[in-house]
């Protein structure tokens, strides 16, 4: 294998009944050897990579795939080769997985996953899993006493939205806290995670989830500025922007505008081709923003993209 060839790489993400996740350990003798990872193997010439996705995972596990959709993609170089990693959620297959090749296997639940040693390119991998594919932006608040706020996040929070951003420019650093802990109760009420588009100070502070980096504020760090049981967001518009999350490690990003939006009339649309061409250069799952629908979803996994961010198309379903 030559320098600058990249080995392309399926992998399928099987969830069970109970939630869990199929994991299967390396033989010793295989490159990243011993360790964990999701099933699949080297996607041959001429195959497609649903035919890859298939076969490999029949002659490793004995499954028979019948419905999956992408994940994730990612790039990764270790010291001896450069690999991209080729993610499916496999949503419906066939059989009883066990390791055909002499593997070990086992079933994992999501808590659990980081809990176990992985090669280093199927680290974001179990980031994509954690995540949902929506990603609900809130609106501004009129005040922190906002009571129609509030009862529209709660609304939404009932629709099945799992993770919020709050954004309330327009507020004072101590109102935006009030607004916070009380968004912050609800979500918990309905097991969603709150991010505040603020300070990491303001995050721990209040007990929230993790943080929202703004693109100015992404390149004020030089590492990351929470530890990793908190989330670390940030909304990038630009490959610049999309090195600086790499650097500091955030664990996914918001990237935009993919469609013309009213409200930043000054910024040029994405469109599709230039949004999957900028997915490949993070290391970590992406949310499409700027005119996305419910119903673009599919349509940015087939991107490269984890979901949708918005709101008003999140906005308790309005």
């Amino acid at each position: 294998m030559k320098n600058n060839e990249i080995l392309h790489v399926i992998a399928g993400v099987i969830c069970n009944s109970q939630g869990e996740i199929l994991l299967a350990r390396r033989p010793n003798h295989l490159h990243q050897g011993g360790l964990w990872e999701f099933p699949g193997g080297k996607c041959e010439a001429g195959e497609s990579i649903e035919q890859a996705l298939v076969r490999e995972l029949q002659e490793e596990i004995d499954i028979i795939v019948q419905k999956a959709r992408p994940l994730i993609r990612v790039i990764h170089a270790y010291p001896d080769k450069k690999v991209l990693l080729d993610v499916w959620q496999v949503e419906k297959w066939q059989g009883q997985p066990w390791g055909r090749e002499g593997q070990s296997v086992q079933w994992c639940s999501t808590k659990n996953l980081k809990n176990h040693q992985f090669p280093a390119a199927n680290y974001p991998v179990i980031t994509a899993i954690q995540l949902p594919s929506s990603y609900l932006i809130t609106p501004e608040p009129l005040s922190f006493k906002d009571k129609n706020f509030f009862y529209r996040l709660e609304m939404s929070l009932d629709k099945g939205i799992f993770l919020v951003q709050l954004r309330a420019k327009n507020l004072s650093e101590r109102d935006y806290c009030y607004c916070a802990e009380k968004a912050l109760i609800l979500c918990d009420r309905y097991k969603a995670q709150l991010l505040v588009n603020a300070t990491h100070e303001i995050a721990l502070l209040i007990g929230a989830n993790g943080v929202h980096l703004n693109s100015e504020q992404l390149f004020t760090y030089t590492e990351r500025p929470l530890k990793t049981d908190l989330w670390v967001a940030a909304s990038c518009h630009r490959r610049e922007e999309i090195q600086q999350a790499n650097q500091i490690n955030v664990d996914f990003i918001v990237l935009s505008p993919v469609y013309f939006t009213p409200s930043h009339s000054n910024a040029e649309p994405l469109g599709w081709f230039k949004f999957f061409q900028l997915t490949e250069q993070a290391n970590c799952p992406v949310f499409a923003l700027g005119g996305m629908k419910k119903e673009d979803v599919q349509k940015t996994w087939a991107h490269g993209s984890q979901g949708i961010a918005a709101i008003r198309a999140l906005w308790n379903f309005g």
